[in-house]
C-alpha cells in the first residue's frame, strides 16, 4: 500500500500525520509526506534563508519526526538499519563476511513541490501510483485548504485513486459504508476494513434498492462482505436504503458518522454523486469523509 499525505503548515495537516500514522502502523505502507510551495531553485542557498520556503522545509521535516514517534524504534519499518559486518554465503557452503548496509523496510519520504497545489498533488500520485491521498482541512472554513479554495474538494473529484480527507472532530462512533454491492473490489473492502482499525468504530454497510427486495446477487454480495467483517471480529450490519433517499440518507449521516463511498468507474454512486454534490458531502460533513476508487 502506498499513501500520499498532502499537507501544509496548519494544524489540521498535523492532525493527519497522526492518524496516518496509525494507519501505516497497522498496513506497513509505504509512505510519502508531501508539500506544495512557491517555486525554489535552491533551498539550501542563503537567498533563500529569510523568504518563504524554508519554513514548509523545516514543517515538513517536524512532519517526519512526528511520524516516526508512533513507532518503536527497534520495530519501526521505516527504520534505517545502518551498516556492519555479517558472514554471507557467497556461494554454496562458502561464507564470507562482508560490510553490509540495510535499508528500511519501507519508504518514509518527504518531497516538496511548487506550483498549483491541487496539480501537484494529483500529479505526484499518479506518478508514485498512490494507493490513497490522505488529507486534512480547516474545519471552521467548510472544509478548506489556507490560500487555496476548494482543495480538498477538487483533489476529492479528479483523483484516480481512494482519497480520505480527515476533519478533526469528536470520536468517531461508526462508518457508514455505501458500496455499489454489484461492483464490489476486494481493495475496498479491505480499506474500509483498515479504517475500522484505525479508529476502534462499528460499521453499517448500506445496501442499496429501488423500492423492491433486493436483488439475489446484491443479497448475496452483501452477505459475504458481512461475514467478512465478522470474521475480523468488526461489530457491522447492514441497512437497506431507497436509491430515491440516499442522498437525504448520507445527509443526515453525514452530521454524526464518518461516510464512505465506493465511486468507482462502475459504481453506481459517481452517476448519483457528481461533483457539485461532493463537494457539498465534504464541506457539510461533521467527520472524515473516504471515498474509495
Amino acid at each position: 500500500m502506498r499513501i500520499l499525505v498532502a499537507v501544509d503548515q496548519h494544524p489540521y495537516s498535523a492532525h493527519v500525520v497522526k492518524d496516518v500514522a496509525k494507519l501505516a502502523g497497522n498496513t506497513w505502507a509505504d509512505l510519502t509526506l508531501l508539500g506544495v510551495g512557491p517555486k525554489v531553485t535552491n533551498i539550501d542557498s542563503p537567498s533563500n534563508k529569510s523568504g518563504k520556503e524554508l519554513p514548509l522545509t523545516k514543517t515538513l521535516q517536524n512532519y517526519r519526526r512526528s511520524f516516526l514517534k508512533h513507532f518503536e524504534k527497534e520495530e519501526s519499518p521505516y527504520e534505517k538499519r545502518g551498516c556492519k559486518y555479517e558472514f554471507i554465503e557467497v556461494k554454496r557452503g562458502i561464507w564470507e563476511e562482508l560490510y553490509v548496509c540495510r535499508g528500511a523496510r519501507k519508504d518514509l519520504k518527504i518531497v516538496l513541490r511548487s506550483g498549483n497545489p491541487v496539480k501537484e498533488i494529483l500529479a505526484h500520485s499518479h506518478e508514485d501510483d498512490s494507493d490513497l491521498i490522505a488529507m486534512g482541512c480547516d474545519k471552521e472554513g467548510g472544509c478548506q485548504w489556507e490560500g487555496t479554495v476548494n482543495l480538498p474538494q477538487k483533489i476529492a473529484n479528479n483523483a484516480a485513486c481512494s482519497v480520505l480527507v480527515i476533519k478533526e472532530a469528536k470520536k468517531i462512533r461508526k462508518i457508514v459504508c455505501c458500496l455499489d454491492q454489484e461492483n464490489i473490489t476486494q481493495k475496498s473492502i479491505e480499506m474500509i476494513n483498515q479504517m475500522v482499525t484505525l479508529y476502534q468504530t462499528e460499521l453499517e454497510i448500506v445496501g442499496l434498492t429501488d423500492g423492491t427486495a433486493l436483488k439475489p446477487r446484491v443479497e448475496k454480495n452483501l452477505d459475504a462482505i458481512l461475514k467478512y467483517y465478522n470474521a475480523r471480529k468488526i461489530k457491522s450490519w447492514i441497512r437497506v436504503v431507497d436509491t430515491s433517499s440516499l442522498e437525504l440518507f448520507i445527509s443526515q449521516e453525514a452530521k454524526r458518522s464518518m461516510m464512505a463511498l465506493w465511486m468507482g468507474g462502475q459504481s453506481i454512486l459517481t452517476k448519483m454523486f457528481p461533483r457539485g454534490k461532493v463537494n457539498k458531502l465534504i464541506q457539510g460533513s461533521k467527520s472524515s469523509v473516504l471515498l474509495l476508487r
